[in-house]
């Protein structure tokens, strides 16, 4: 190639690029210098840092040594003095010969006399000596020595002496010579740069060199004074200086000051055999920097070589030429790592292959939602990925089932060919076995009928298949015929993880079906839904417009449906609905097409709106009376009762019908008003239909009109509580009253509950209605039994709608500890049908609400649901005969058999009773015949207001002039 031609000389210029241009290759060269250099500095430091240390070391013990030699010099040449001194003592001061014999280590030689000092020897001094005062007190015999600073640079030194036995001039003073303590000589005896000073506390530096003397600071001389030795350090005209003293000891008679003795020498001169070493390391260093660069880039260029080539078949890479080869042989890793990134590229080159081909797959997988499309994308792009002979997929029909279809295809020319095949029951255990994949060799296990177009003569090839597995749900079968030497494991890895992709996709194939599906139809019934039959019903509407027919919507709604969730269960009511829609499909005439795409014309499409909400719809229809034969099949197709379980039900329904053209032009329309048509069928008792009317529509408006109302209502504080007596037939008075509500209307005034109760029942508000009723009574009793009207027993109604409501029990509760009110007071009306469910949530509510201690009474007993069982199973305190028999009582016999049973029947149960619509004195007089003593109704009092109510209860507290009842007194009149 001619690109390798040029390889040397651009991987020359290429690695040269590399040093001098990039950023590794510096941060290389640098990382390199550091290595080297940085030990090597540190050693030359710590090197010089301890030569240094030692040289200063040995400096200042050299000069202690020499101040301790220079101290004992001094220090005996001044006894040597005072031993002269004392000598001639006794012969002065008559003989001046003797004071001259002095005159080689003294300037001077003086005599007290008469407090003057007399000269005996030697020039005298032009400084002032000092006063006899100022001379230190001596004993005989013993001398000291004085030094006395008069100027600057003047310092006198003197040697003092008292003389024994002698009486007069007793004291004798020399001036001590400087020169004679210590000289130029002795200054050129010490070592080179070292110089001697003589330190005295009080007169500073006596003795120093032309040079000048040792610098002492306020603390050094505070070290002086308190140590008889030690070194200290300046810095003066010669740079830093080491200096050493120590203080003279002698044994003799001569005292002496606290003199030290000085030696001292400059830093420099100290470490002046390092002076070399400062020179020639800066040059070392250089010379070893270099050696580190002149190697590293060596080595550098060595190392980039390989990279530079490495580079290069990376870059070939990324431009997907992995053909090309990376030549390294640099025998070391960067040649195992070239041989390295060969098999990668090799590895590469086919893995992209194969990734072409998946992508070429998943492409026409994840476009695709048709299990045939599919199937086809897979038997013709695997080959590309793993070398076979042969390939198939086979895909279940449903779920785990038998039936199937395969697509398969070959590599010889044949062509790809769709056939039906069976799948067995041990075929799908073993691919459950085997989930990753499970390989059919040598007839173990056998292959299955499935694969036997996998059958070759004389081949021994093995099949491999892969289970199509997602969700735990079985879809299918992926197998291959692998070709000998050929197919690897790596192949398969590849096949395996497109046969997850194919699971998915099959998987999301049927999910969209199912989706299709719950779109447009009801999972429970699996009728069209509400979005379906919109479409459908508009179709319709469409055709009927064009051919000028009629189309009939009927609404049917079940009745009383909640109570079969309720009391059976809502696994049971489902199963009601299925069985519903099954005869509503029944039920449509033979021709219809119930719930399919492509119905014919003149069909009844069933549909379920939701809940026990059905419609059909009636297309192509000639004649509107049609759909009344319709409704009138649906609802006897309705009367057979229903086994659900272990029980029968009984189950109508109410029908609502509108027509189009006449009742509607649209869906919505006609929905609306089927839907007001089948409330009016519920209203005229159910199980029955209606056609819609237009005054059908004003009535549903009016309800309407009237829900809002009453919701504003309740929050305005509209309601107001009225009364109606329950009187004691012998006495006359009340003991108790029911508690009514009535509507105080802003605009139609007083609004009796026959007219919105049963709306609030529905729309819930009679649940805070019943509440405010409840709270309204109990405060009213107490205040009633506070005002002294005596106890009065309130009995309200309670709905079935509140007795369901989970806070009934605490609301009670709390109402009876706010007022205050004796639970005993209050007596909670319920009705028969409230007592259908003696073990389920209503059972338990009664219960709770009777070990509050309130009273509870059955209001309109023998109408409802009669069943003497409940009477056994609720704690029951009172019966409450309906008006419907009190009515008839006096004309009418089986009125008056049933109630006299009743009043026998809570007399045998120790029951209260109490007659309702009592209205004239013939009916008061049977009851209490039969022992019924307590009435309600217009004879002894309309529902009246809490002022009326209330006067009542103070007349009957007022004494009578009489308390002979009205029964006493026809009594006594029979009797005479």
């Amino acid at each position: 190639m001619p690109e390798a031609s040029k390889a040397p000389g651009g991987l020359s210029s290429l690695a040269t690029r590399l040093y001098l241009g990039s950023r590794f290759g510096h941060r290389l060269l640098l990382l390199f210098a550091i290595c080297a250099m940085v030990p090597a500095c540190a050693v030359a430091w710590l090197s010089y840092r301890s030569a240094s240390r030692q040289l200063t070391s040995q400096s200042l013990e050299r000069l202690a040594s020499i101040s301790a030699s220079a101290s004992k010099t001094l220090f005996g040449r001044l006894e040597f003095l005072e031993a002269d001194l004392r000598k001639a003592a006794p012969r002065l001061p008559g003989c001046g010969d003797c004071a001259d014999g002095l005159l080689y280590a003294a300037d001077e030689v003086r005599v007290l006399s008469k407090e003057t000092l007399r000269l005996l020897a030697g020039e005298p001094d032009q400084v002032a000596l000092p006063a006899p005062a100022d001379l230190p007190p001596l004993a005989a015999g013993a001398s000291a020595v004085l030094a006395r600073r008069t100027g600057a640079d003047t310092v006198r030194l003197y040697l003092v002496h008292r003389r024994e036995g002698v009486t007069g001039e007793t004291l004798l003073l020399a001036r001590i010579n400087p020169g004679y303590l210590w000289s130029t000589a002795d200054d050129e005896a010490l070592p080179a740069s070292v110089t001697l000073s003589l330190w005295d506390p009080a007169a500073g530096i006596l003795i120093a060199p032309p040079s000048g003397g040792a610098q002492v600071g306020p603390a050094t001389a505070q070290a002086l004074r308190r140590d008889g030795g030690g070194d200290f350090e300046w810095r003066g005209d010669r740079g830093e200086v080491l200096a050493s003293w120590k203080s003279p000891t002698t044994q003799s008679s001569l005292a002496l000051p606290p003199w030290r003795v000085i030696l001292s020498q400059p830093r420099a001169d100290v470490l002046a055999p390092m002076a070399s070493f400062q020179r020639n390391v800066p040059l070392l260093l250089a010379v070893s920097l270099l050696v580190v660069v002149v190697l590293g880039v060596t080595q550098i260029r060595r190392s980039l070589l390989p990279l530079a080539e490495l580079q290069r078949g990376t870059r070939r890479i990324a431009e997907r030429d992995f053909a090309h080869r990376v030549q390294v042989h640099s025998g070391d890793e960067l040649e195992e790592l070239a041989g390295s990134f060969n098999l990668m590229s090799t590895r590469l080159a086919r893995q992209f292959s194969a990734l072409k081909a998946a992508a070429e797959i998943d492409r026409a997988v994840l476009s695709s939602v048709d299990a045939g499309a599919i199937a086809h994308a897979v038997v013709d792009r695997v080959p590309l990925i793993c070398p076979c002979d042969g390939i198939s997929i086979t895909l279940l029909a449903e779920r785990d089932g038998a039936d199937a279809t395969t697509w398969r295809s070959g590599t010889d020319g044949t062509e790809p060919r769709e056939e039906p095949a069976q799948v067995g029951a041990e075929d799908l255990r073993l691919a459950r076995q085997h989930p990753d994949r499970l390989v059919y060799r040598d007839g173990l296990p056998p292959l299955p009928p499935f694969l036997a177009h996998f059958k070759r003569n004389g081949s021994g090839s093995a099949v491999d298949t892969f289970p199509l597995r997602y969700g735990g749900e079985m879809l299918g079968v992926l197998a291959l015929r692998r070709k000998e030497g050929e197919t690897t494991e790596d192949d398969f890895v590849q096949v395996r993880r497109i046969a997850d992709q194919v699971a998915v996709a099959l998987s999301n194939a049927r999910m969209v079906d199912q989706v299709r599906f719950l779109a447009f139809y009801d999972s429970l019934t699996r009728l069209p839904n509400r979005v379906l039959y919109k479409e459908r019903l508009a179709q319709a509407l469409v055709r009927a417009g064009r051919t000028n027919r009629f189309v009939a919507v009927c609404f049917i709604d079940l009745d009383h449906f909640s109570r079969i969730n309720d009391t059976l269960g809502h696994d049971l009511g489902d199963e009601l609905l299925r069985e519903v829609s099954s005869r509503l499909v029944a039920a449509s005439r033979t021709s219809d097409s119930v719930s399919r795409f492509g119905a014919e014309h003149g069909t009844a499409e069933v549909s379920r709106l939701g809940g026990d909400e059905f419609t059909v719809v009636l297309s192509d229809l000639n004649d509107p009376q049609e759909s009344v034969r319709v409704a009138r099949r649906l609802l006897d197709t309705l009367r057979k009762p229903v086994r659900l379980g272990t029980q029968e039900v009984f189950v109508t329904a109410s029908v609502g019908v509108a027509i189009y053209p006449f009742d509607g032009n649209d869906t919505e329309e006609l929905l609306k008003c089927a839907d007001v048509a089948m409330y009016h069928a519920k209203e005229q008792g159910r199980n029955t239909y209606q056609m819609y009317s237009a005054s059908m529509n004003a009535e549903a408006m009016a309800r309407l009109q009237l829900e809002l109302q009453l919701r504003k209502a309740v929050e305005a504080g509209e309601f107001t509580i009225w009364y109606q007596p329950i009187v004691d037939l012998d006495t006359r008075k009340p003991v108790g009253a029911e508690a009514l509500v009535r509507w105080s209307h802003p605009e139609r005034g007083l609004v009796s509950p026959g007219e919105f109760i049963a709306l609030c029942e529905e729309c819930g508000l009679i649940v805070p209605l019943g509440e405010w009723i409840l709270r309204g009574v109990c405060s009213q009793a107490r205040a009633w039994e506070a005002a002294g009207l005596g106890t009065v027993r309130m009995s309200v109604n309670l709905s079935a709608r509140q007795l369901r409501h989970d806070g009934i029990v605490d609301s009670v509760r709390s109402i009876l500890q706010e007022t205050g009110l004796r639970p005993r007071s209050l007596v909670l009306e319920l009705t028969e049908s409230m007592l259908m469910e003696p073990k389920g949530v209503t059972g338990r509510t009664i219960r709770e609400l009777a070990d509050l201690g309130v009273s509870l009474a059955i209001d309109d007993f023998g109408t409802g649901y009669s069943s003497l069982s409940y009477l056994k199973n609720f704690p029951v305190t009172a019966l409450k005969i309906d008006r419907s028999f009190i009515a008839g009582i006096t004309t009418d016999p089986d009125d008056s058999a049933i109630t006299t049973a009743i009043i026998a029947l809570a007399a045998a149960m120790e029951l209260d009773v109490v007659a309702e619509g009592v209205e004239t004195e013939a009916q008061a007089q049977f009851l209490q015949d039969k022992g019924c003593h307590k009435i309600q109704g217009y004879l002894v009092g309309r529902p009246m207001s809490r002022e009326e109510f209330e006067e009542g209860l103070r007349k009957a507290s007022r004494p009578q002039p009489s308390a002979v009842s009205h029964q006493s007194r026809k009594r006594l009149k029979a009797e005479g």
